[in-house]
């Protein structure tokens, strides 16, 4: 094998490293390294970045299984080893166990050379050995069982933190946090809402172009103008209609948030945490009214401008503000409030597995506090009469059920009912109206949208 090729691969696993070990930090979210990374190097071959995508989230979303098996055959624990050497082994076992496109002894190898070109040769040999041994006894490793031991299993099979599990299990039961849990190891579906008020005969157009070019397109169950794509070996960018405002990417749980507002003609709309825009756009696009978002960072509503500017609406004004805040220009104009406030992600690992790593046990308390912080600010710009919607994507019932009954108990709201709730997720109201969507249940991400009346 040439040189060449031998120091591609080994490039391509480098720069994977670096980017786990900057997310393992914190220092970064691995979507904005990888990002940077495929920028840096775009004359790369579309396999290389497939690779460096595929290793690098691979590693995120099963490190918990990773270093099980590592402590298994290794002499040193994973807590004692160099931040490198454990992250080099990581991807190792990964390549080993997951990626059956590369050879056990070329995952070894390269794995190998890597600890050595970062300083690191007197401890190659211990890299070799464990590697070595991971693909002797890959057939046989013993992984935990749920009979024994249900919150290691689910800690370990589809690691997450034990803290995490045992939440899910006692708010959920354990087939249903089992169901979540395999869901999220499964490649999230890129979903796309197409605007409404694009006319059929484009919309159709559109759709023509999109199989022509081997895109493949399925509708929503229950959304209308909402569709799961697929693009192999292209660029969302590069598909007809995106530069030119067709659609958005936005998954069907957050198109429901805009669906399920009763917005009317006329109407004044305010988006609290608007960016990066979807649910602004989504109702700006069903209604002649106006919408007003905002959000906390000059860079969060630059996005915004951003995207809205791509789907050419004329009917969103935006502006930067802290919604933990009273504003007292928007006192009582909000026919409809968007709160779709910041949350544990809880619902969406699958999508981002960083915050498995980030996310402590205790934030969820301090999550909450921001939380009622927020909609005890911006209840005051809703119109008496009018309605608040607050949405979650997260499945921690602390968030969700909990935070609308304190809602409803400490503010001037009552809990609404959805007025065009879609017959296929009736099932899945917790209350008259709140909707707790699931990961794994739902054609959606973990999701929960609640609807109050102000009095």
């Amino acid at each position: 094998m040439g040189k060449t090729e031998m120091d591609r691969d080994l490039q391509v696993r480098e720069l994977s490293m670096d980017i786990l070990l900057a997310v393992f930090k914190g220092e970064e979210y691995s979507h904005v390294l990888i990002k940077q990374v495929l920028d840096k190097y775009d004359d790369w071959e579309s396999g290389q970045k497939a690779f460096l995508k595929t290793l690098t989230m691979g590693v995120l979303e099963r490190k918990y299984a990773l270093d099980y098996v590592i402590n298994t055959y290794s002499s040193t624990p994973v807590s004692k080893m160099k931040p490198l050497i454990r992250v080099v082994l990581e991807m190792g076992v990964y390549q080993i166990l997951y990626m059956h496109n590369v050879y056990d002894t070329r995952a070894c190898n390269l794995s190998v050379e890597l600890a050595k070109k970062r300083g690191f040769k007197n401890l190659s040999g211990f890299v070799n050995g464990v590697l070595r041994t991971v693909t002797r006894e890959k057939e046989r490793i013993a992984f935990p069982n749920a009979g024994e031991d249900p919150i290691k299993y689910l800690s370990i099979n589809y690691s997450v933190p034990e803290w995490m599990a045992k939440l899910f299990i006692k708010q959920y039961g354990f087939d249903r946090c089992e169901g979540m849990l395999r869901e999220s190891l499964k490649e999230a579906p890129v979903r796309i809402h197409v605007k409404s008020s694009l006319p059929d005969l484009e919309k159709s157009g559109l759709m023509e172009k999109w199989k022509a070019d081997g895109v493949s397109v399925s509708p929503c169950s229950y959304l209308p103008d909402a569709y799961t794509i697929d693009f192999p070996d292209k660029s969302l960018k590069d598909l007809d209609g995106f530069s030119e405002g067709a659609f958005a990417v936005q998954d069907f749980s957050s198109q429901l948030v805009g669906f399920l507002a009763p917005v009317k003609a006329g109407d004044v709309i305010v988006d609290l945490c608007a960016a990066p825009g979807g649910k602004s756009m989504y109702v700006a696009d069903r209604t002649d009214g106006t919408v007003l978002a905002f959000d906390v960072s000059e860079a969060k509503v630059a996005k915004i401008r951003e995207n809205i500017e791509r789907m050419h609406l004329k009917n969103i004004r935006t502006a930067v503000w802290d919604a933990t805040i009273p504003n007292e220009s928007l006192k009582e104009k909000a026919d409809v409030l968007i709160a779709d406030v910041p949350c544990s992600g809880l619902g969406v690992i699958g999508r981002k597995p960083d915050l498995k790593y980030r996310l402590k046990e205790q934030d969820l308390k301090d999550i909450v506090e921001l939380q009622k912080r927020i909609v005890t600010a911006s209840v005051q710009d809703v119109k008496p009469g009018g309605y608040l919607i607050y949405s979650t994507c997260t499945v921690n019932k602390g968030e969700n059920e909990e935070m609308v009954r304190w809602m409803c108990e400490n503010l001037p709201l009552e809990e609404a009912e959805f007025l065009n709730l879609p017959e296929e997720l009736k099932g899945s109201l917790v209350s008259k109206g709140s909707l707790q969507l699931l990961a794994g249940e739902h054609e959606s991400d973990g999701f929960f949208i609640s609807i109050m009346k102000k009095a």
